[in-house]
C-alpha cells in the first residue's frame, strides 16, 4: 500500500476509517499530518504522523514540529494504530475555536 499522502485536500481513507482520528481536526504542516482537538489556530495538537519517504519509516509525534518521536511504523496502518494508542483516553470530538 502506498504511503499516506500529506498534500491531498481530502483525508486519506485509512485515517477516516479510524473513529478516534476521524473525530479530530486534521491539518498538514511541514509534510506532516496533524490531529487537533480544536478547529482553529493555534491548534491543540494531540498527535502527528510524518509520512514515510525514501525508505524511512512513518514517525508518530506529539507535535508536528517537535523532535519528540513517540514511535515508528513500517506501514500507514501501523502508524495510524500507533497514533491512536497515544491519544488521551478521554479525548472527545474536536471543538470549534482555538487552544487559547
Amino acid at each position: 500500500m502506498p504511503p499516506l499522502p500529506c498534500r491531498e485536500r481530502r483525508p486519506d481513507p485509512r485515517l477516516h476509517a479510524e473513529p478516534r482520528l476521524r473525530q479530530l481536526y486534521v491539518f498538514s504542516s511541514h509534510w506532516t499530518l496533524s490531529f487537533s482537538s480544536c478547529t482553529g489556530y493555534p491548534f491543540r495538537d494531540e498527535v502527528a504522523i510524518v509520512p514515510s519517504h525514501s525508505g524511512s519509516p512513518f514517525r508518530v509525534k506529539r507535535h508536528p514540529l517537535s523532535d519528540d518521536v513517540l514511535g515508528e511504523a513500517a506501514t500507514a496502518e501501523e502508524a495510524v494504530a500507533l497514533a491512536v494508542r497515544h491519544l488521551p483516553t478521554d479525548l472527545g470530538p474536536a471543538v470549534a475555536g482555538t487552544a487559547e
